[in-house]
């Protein structure tokens, strides 16, 4: 059976990006109710990210912005991704708002987007923060109405004279209701219902009428004269909804493997609350059963969740944000650049033979100090010929800090120090861990012998789960 700071632990975990071992033992004697409550207090306020300006000048607003600019604005607009990156993890990681910040995580793969506008991106992520524990019809309406969401299913095409079904499809098929619970036809007149739902030339959500079929419509079984916010709402007086997004909050949240007379459950309260995001996820990590051995330990940990997590660890950090954006290029998954509109498959799709093998590496490279120097394919605003050799190696340059966490083991009996550091960084069964291999040695280098032990933990395959 789990012990208490394990339990604690998985708490932060799925409703965070992890916590410190001294703040996993501060509040040891803390009911886990009251734990529950102060993550949801510390969420209620929050701040946007602004980081990136609105990127159009006043005078090119009015008059027009060239298709040159525009080019020029969409390569510098690579360079703001990266930054925007950042700026996320950032948050991600020193936010007192760390359970809202989790669940605009999740949002981000669920309404999966990608647009070459970074700003219309940090848009979208203020949309998804501003909503993350509120209504789910709410957060709904908006991602509707948001300019990168438009742009990126191709509503700004869909016209009165031809349709364009793109973003009619992927909000039922997976926003909402799932395959199989509408037909083509469905597809075809709500699609009808969202013409004219455009993007402006300041980047802003526009209705234009003109463009917009106002003839009667026939959508899962209902007639009328619908608009595009009709359409959702009659998806949402479907239970299908609950079902839907309670299925994979489960799996992403509780257990890939999806118990479904609980998610039954929850989804009938999500149904009844009116999509009360908040209290379907106060109700998974107040409930006995999200404590149990089956599902501490059960998710392998996202890169985004994995990177976070080093950087609550031991602050990492590094010279050039390019680095982690490359690091999250090769574990498969960048923020703000998802695959496609389905998003991150997640599970054991994050594992496979090259991905594993940097995971496991990431500490190795740490330590030594050298750096994580990974060859991407050039960016379209660089220039290969002009980039120094060792530009990468310079970007590449990793810092940490391990003192805290040697300040919380350092004290320890050596019989207990190993035994306290697994409990505090493995989540799963640890009963097959060679303790003879958390040892000094395991690495050639000058680092403290402590210092070592804790990264020898850190390359266990074992620390992925969470």
């Amino acid at each position: 059976m789990a012990s208490r700071q394990k339990k604690i632990q998985h708490l932060f975990l799925r409703a965070g990006f992890g916590e410190t071992p001294d703040r996993i033992h501060s509040l040891l004697n803390n009911p886990i109710p009251s734990i529950v409550d102060q993550l949801f207090a510390t969420s209620k306020d929050y701040k946007d990210i602004d980081y990136l300006p609105y990127p159009i000048p006043e005078d090119e607003e009015k008059n027009g912005i060239g298709a040159f600019k525009l080019i020029k604005m969409f390569l510098k607009s690579y360079g703001d991704m990266e930054e925007l990156n950042g700026e996320w993890l950032f948050k991600m990681t020193y936010t007192p708002a760390v359970l809202r910040e989790k669940m605009t995580f999740f949002w981000h793969n669920h309404f999966s987007t990608s647009t070459p506008l970074a700003y219309l991106m940090q848009v979208q992520n203020n949309t998804l923060r501003k909503n993350a524990l509120g209504k789910f019809g709410d957060l709904l309406h908006a991602v509707a109405k948001d300019p990168a969401m438009i742009l990126y299913l191709n509503n700004q095409q869909n016209k009165k004279a031809h349709p364009n079904e793109n973003f009619a499809r992927e909000v039922m098929e997976l926003f909402t209701l799932g395959v199989g619970h509408y037909t083509e036809n469905d597809i075809k007149e709500s699609a009808r219902a969202f013409t004219g739902w455009t993007v402006n030339a300041k980047g802003e959500y526009q209705f234009n009428d003109k463009q917009h079929d106002f003839d009667e419509k026939e959508f899962l079984g209902q007639k009328g004269n619908f608009n595009g916010d009709d359409i959702l709402n009659i998806i949402l007086s479907n239970k299908q909804v609950a079902i839907f997004i309670t299925t994979k909050i489960y799996r992403e949240f509780v257990n890939p493997n999806v118990n479904m007379e609980r998610v039954e459950q929850l989804a009938e309260s999500f149904f009844k609350s009116g999509y009360d995001i908040s209290a379907m996820m106060r109700n998974i990590y107040m409930s006995d059963w999200f404590y149990d051995d089956e599902n501490i330990g059960a998710k392998v940990s996202s890169p985004v969740e994995l990177i976070v997590r080093y950087k609550k660890l031991i602050n990492l950090d590094v010279t050039n944000k390019k680095t982690l954006v490359d690091v999250q290029k090769a574990l498969g998954q960048v923020l703000f650049f998802p695959p496609n509109v389905a998003g991150w498959k997640g599970g054991n799709a994050w594992i496979d033979s090259s991905s594993l093998l940097l995971r496991l590496s990431i500490p190795l490279y740490i330590i030594r100090g050298e750096g994580l120097i990974i060859k991407t394919k050039p960016h379209p605003e660089e220039n290969p010929d002009d980039t120094p050799k060792d530009a990468d190696a310079e970007r590449g340059k990793i810092t940490s800090d391990w003192t805290a966490l040697e300040n919380t083991f350092k004290n320890l009996p050596g019989d207990k120090q190993a035994e306290s550091m697994i409990e505090s960084f493995i989540q799963c069964d640890d009963s097959r861990i060679d303790r003879n291999l958390i040892k000094t040695g395991w690495m050639n280098t000058d680092k403290d012998t402590l210092t070592l032990n804790i990264a020898a933990i850190m390359s266990l395959p074992e620390f992925q789960l969470i």
